[in-house]
């Protein structure tokens, strides 16, 4: 269904909503005036006017407007609130040019006539009588006039007094003063064909003028009320009232969800204890009643006389319980279910859906307000909705309870009085939220990025980002390829390789079938100082997620099926590896700026290593680091702090504090100014030339930074002399690999066998001139530009935010190191630079080639 709001040439706002091949249709006219705008002498006119609008025009006088509705099948009828008054007609949508100007004569030209007038009195009161008769309207009567203040004290339907002494000035008067142009809007739903013959339909009537309505604040008595009376009634009927927040305001969807949570539908708890575990009550509900300015939220029970004790106590346990202990994910969920659902139903029935938008507008004057709403409710988190719960029952508590005839006795009221005081001192005892986590530290670059310190050893850091309903959540332990030695080569890849495989409560092909049928992904990754998992979603599914997250980290089965099958994978990968020239050539380069390191050794092993590797070893070493070493599990995505702390919760409890290390810092043994030569016959040889740098943080490294800037991309000096110039290669581009230990920077190029003597000289050349004669200041500037531009265009997703600060922040370089080196690049001198790329290019150069026996070198 599609709508559109339009204000016609009559200055009447209709909202058209489209249904394409609907049968039926739906007329209505919303007034935003109702009873909480009645002055004492005038209480019950909104709804008295409502009945007096069915009386007739010139055009239908008398009965005539039902009858002609009637006629053609359709349906007639009206209500009247305390905000608004709205006038309905539910027709064959083949009638909805009549049904259109039937409402709108009713609503623009009524007569009000005298005759009409004295008859009406007296069946507005009997209606009236009928709410007197009737236990539970006559109950809220009770907490309306005890409880409310305002103009929202009394009865919409007015008083003996006022009901029988309504005059035709009364109505006139309070219909030109709220019944206007202002106030109204006019809903037109069904398969609008013929909408242009409608608008001249709808312009055909004229409304009054007048002013918006400016409504009065809703508001609860500021002290607790206590109200107690008789019906004749068999049961007890009990009510309790809080004050609730507007509407618009953000607490709103919050305290909605709380005390849904609390009271709505037969799974909730108060039913259950309530209820369904003893039968102490034969029913109970809860609910919020938002006014245009304000609220309120609303218990009631019913129940036997002789078990008002038992209900007391029962109700003040369950309450006190969930205040302390809080309502769960599950329960705030449900509700957002059914909110969700409500307004898909909504769209089943055209009438209902028109009425949704109608209430909207007649509520807040904005028709997509309640959708607005649904949005704010998705967003509410657990902390938010417990920490609203409690912050409602600190509020003045208003009790009204009707007792069957003779039964509110002395003792009785004065339990009732009891109970009110006791349940109010024992809520505003009771502590606040759970406790937070010390002040996070926020990034300098970007607030939205919070780090926090869980316990020692383990940190939480987090980043919001509310452009798309997806989520990355990592985890980093301090360990991997530094962490090796010649025996145990490849364990680290090994543990990355089989952690995912499966958990103590959900084994690898379930795992693997929840992850493909929600579209997410879990993956674990093994570097030089660190491992751990990664995992992708939808924020849809997050709470299933991450519990497969935690399971995985905690407790991976690592079974030996598994073990056996990746170490086959691992050799068949080293065995391809021995086969790859680019591969064996940045062996070589590990081996020789990384000389007398663990950094020096392959990733996955040797043929050797991994025999030595078992099961056994893999999950002692695992779950030592997971007691020992330090983590950090980084969310980043749409979902509030709050709620996802809450789930990983779990996880941050079964971590035990651990000692802090400073980051680990180990030294190697470059192969300077050597050359290292590996026979592999191939058309292209390898070619790498390189030098040592320094370790991750040291300044040098910034240098090199704007050095790689300046030879990368296809219009860079390498690219265009070596290639385009010389046809040296088809690829050349140079290389900086830091890591927290050591790195290297050079060149690599894949030349022809044919054309390597050529292709060499000529990286020297550009090498050389660049030690000699440095880059210009126009050359310097540009660089400082890309690295901006670059910065820029290289983080946009989840996992690029979590990368760029996680590593970096484990190994304890700081929350803002990234940020920190471009900030460095930013405000470097042209001399400084000149003076440092002269120094680190005028160390020994190490070469490694990969190729045939008979290259000339």
């Amino acid at each position: 269904m599609q709508h559109e709001l339009i204000t016609l040439k009559n200055n009447l706002q209709t909202l058209f909503v489209h249904s394409p091949g609907s049968t039926a249709a739906s007329a209505q006219m919303w007034f935003r005036a109702g009873s909480a705008l009645e002055e004492k002498e005038h209480h019950g006119i909104a709804h008295f006017l409502e009945h007096m609008f069915f009386k007739g025009t010139e055009k239908r006088p008398g009965a005539a407007i039902a009858h002609d509705v009637e006629s053609f099948g359709g349906e007639i009828n009206a209500f009247t609130s305390f905000d608004y008054t709205c006038y309905y007609i539910n027709t064959p949508n083949s009638e909805i040019k009549q049904t259109t100007e039937i409402l709108l004569d009713m609503v623009s030209n009524p007569m009000f006539k005298e005759d009409d007038l004295i008859p009406e009195r007296g069946v507005v009161f009997e209606e009236y009588r009928r709410t007197i008769d009737n236990p539970n309207q006559y109950s809220f009567l009770k907490l309306q006039n005890s409880a409310f203040s305002g103009g929202y004290a009394h009865p919409i339907l007015g008083n003996e007094k006022t009901i029988l002494n309504f005059s035709r000035e009364q109505l006139t008067h309070f219909r030109e003063k709220f019944y206007n142009l202002s106030n109204s809007l006019f809903v037109i739903a069904g398969d609008l064909k013929d909408k242009e013959e409608i608008i001249k339909t709808i312009e055909g009537f004229q409304l009054p003028r007048g002013p918006r309505t400016q409504f009065p604040e809703f508001k609860l008595q500021n002290k607790s009320t206590t109200e107690i009376h008789e019906k004749d009634t068999h049961m007890v009927q009990m009510s309790i009232c809080l004050q609730a927040p507007k509407f618009e305001e953000p607490q709103a969807p919050q305290e909605d969800l709380a005390i849904n949570c609390l009271g709505h539908g037969e799974s909730s708890r108060l039913y259950q204890e309530l209820v369904a575990n003893d039968g102490l009550a034969s029913s109970c509900g809860t609910s919020t009643m938002f006014m245009n300015k304000g609220g309120l939220h609303y218990l009631k029970f019913v129940f036997p006389v002789e078990n008002i004790k038992k209900v007391f106590t029962q109700l003040e346990n369950t309450l006190l319980k969930t205040l302390s202990e809080g309502i769960t994910d599950e329960e705030i969920q449900k509700i957002k279910n059914q909110y969700i659902a409500s307004k898909v139903y909504d769209m089943e029935s055209l009438e209902s859906y028109a009425f949704s938008l109608g209430h909207s507008f007649a509520s807040t004057g904005d028709i997509g307000s309640e959708d607005e709403f649904i949005q704010r409710i998705k967003k509410t988190t657990l902390t938010e909705v417990n920490d609203a719960l409690k912050r409602m029952f600190k509020r003045s508590l208003h009790l009204s309870v009707q007792f069957p005839d003779g039964k509110a006795t002395t003792s009785i009221q004065k339990d009732v009085k009891n109970f009110q005081q006791k349940l109010e001192k024992k809520i505003k005892a009771l502590k606040g939220s759970h406790p937070k986590l010390s002040k996070p530290t926020v990034s300098k670059f970007d607030s939205q990025v919070q780090l926090y310190q869980v316990k020692p050893g383990i940190k939480f850091l987090y980043r919001q980002n509310t452009l798309n309903p997806t989520f990355v959540l990592h985890a980093y332990l301090k360990g991997g390829i530094t962490e090796e030695n010649k025996q145990n080569n490849g364990l680290y890849q090994l543990i990355s390789s089989t952690i995912t495989k499966g958990y103590k409560k959900v084994d690898y092909r379930d795992l693997k079938n929840e992850m493909d049928n929600l579209s997410a992904s879990l993956s674990a990754f093994s570097g030089k100082n660190a491992y751990g998992l990664t995992m992708h979603g939808q924020s849809e599914h997050f709470n299933t997620l991450v519990e497969h997250f935690n399971g995985s980290l905690l407790e991976p089965t690592f079974k030996g099926l598994h073990i056996k099958q990746e170490k086959e994978m691992t050799k068949r990968a080293i065995l391809n590896y021995q086969k790859d020239p680019v591969k064996q050539c940045f062996r070589l380069v590990a081996e020789t700026f990384f000389h007398g390191h663990p950094y020096a050794m392959p990733i996955m092993g040797d043929l050797n290593s991994i025999k030595k590797l078992n099961g056994k070893l893999v999950k002692e070493t695992h779950q030592k680091n997971l007691r020992n070493k330090e983590i950090l599990i980084t969310y980043c995505g749409d979902k509030s702090f709050d709620e996802v702390y809450f789930k990983l919760e779990p996880l941050f409890d079964s971590l035990k504090s651990r000692k802090e290390k400073p980051p680990k810092q180990g030294t190697t043994k470059p192969k300077s100014g050597q050359s290292s030569y590996l026979a592999f016959d191939r058309e292209q040889t390898q070619i790498f030339l390189g030098i040592p740098s320094k370790p991750l943080g040291h300044k040098d490294n910034i240098i090199l930074k704007m050095l790689t800037t300046h030879l990368s991309g296809q219009s860079s000096e390498l690219f265009v002399e070596v290639r385009d110039r010389q046809g040296l290669c088809y690829t050349a581009q140079p290389i900086h690999f830091t890591a927290l230990e050591a790195g290297y920077w050079g060149i690599y190029m894949a030349s022809g066998h044919d054309k390597v003597p050529a292709a060499i000289k000529a990286l020297e050349d550009i090498i050389s001139r660049l030690r000699d004669d440095s880059l210009s200041e126009d050359e310097f500037l540009r660089i400082k530009k890309m690295i901006a531009g670059q910065s820029l265009l290289n983080i946009q997703t989840n996992d690029d935010y979590a990368n760029i600060y996680s590593v970096t922040t484990l190994q304890g370089k700081g929350l803002d190191y990234y940020h920190q080196t471009n900030k460095n690049v930013e405000s470097l001198t042209y001399e400084n630079f000149k003076k440092s790329l002269k120094r680190i290019l005028s160390q020994k150069w190490s070469k490694v080639i990969v190729g045939r026996e008979d290259i000339e070198i």
